[in-house]
């Protein structure tokens, strides 16, 4: 019999596996397609008046580059898609575990830690921050937008 705490894991379950099966789908759609992803050419407001990143650049190339399994080219366009992914899949399987394998309450694990959340925050601010001092202290220019 579920308890009204298994109910709600259940539910969260069944919604983060929509989502990531979702996810999965478009992930191999966009792989085989590439030229069906979303790309805006233009620079954002933020960067053209103020010739600055703004904490969303590099996301389409993130995600390209996420499609062509290079994590790494991903990561240095812009963090916040494999934090995401990566934070995403971990909620995944606590989620599993609550709802498949616990018996005893107090062997819940917890889906989302607060630095976890936290983390997202420190992602996005730090990555607008670091690039930004590389381009004004520095004049490093890794993505190539702005020279």
């Amino acid at each position: 019999m579920l308890t009204k705490t298994n109910k709600r894991f259940v539910i969260a379950f069944a919604a983060m596996s929509v989502i990531l099966a979702v996810a999965a789908i478009s992930f191999v759609v966009f792989h085989i397609h590439p030229e069906w992803f979303p790309q805006n050419q233009e620079r954002c407001y933020f960067s053209r008046e103020l010739h600055l990143y703004c904490p969303g650049c590099g996301g389409t190339r993130a995600m390209l580059a996420l499609f062509d399994f290079d994590v790494v080219r991903s990561f240095l366009s812009n963090p916040v898609p494999v934090y995401a992914v990566i934070l995403c899949v971990r909620m995944w399987v606590a989620l599993l575990h609550n709802t498949l394998l616990i018996k005893e309450e107090s062997r819940v694990w917890r889906v989302l830690y607060n630095w976890e959340a936290w983390g997202i925050l420190v992602v996005i601010v730090g990555n607008f921050i670091l690039r930004n001092v590389l381009l004004v202290l520095f004049h490093l220019d890794y993505l190539g937008d702005m020279t």
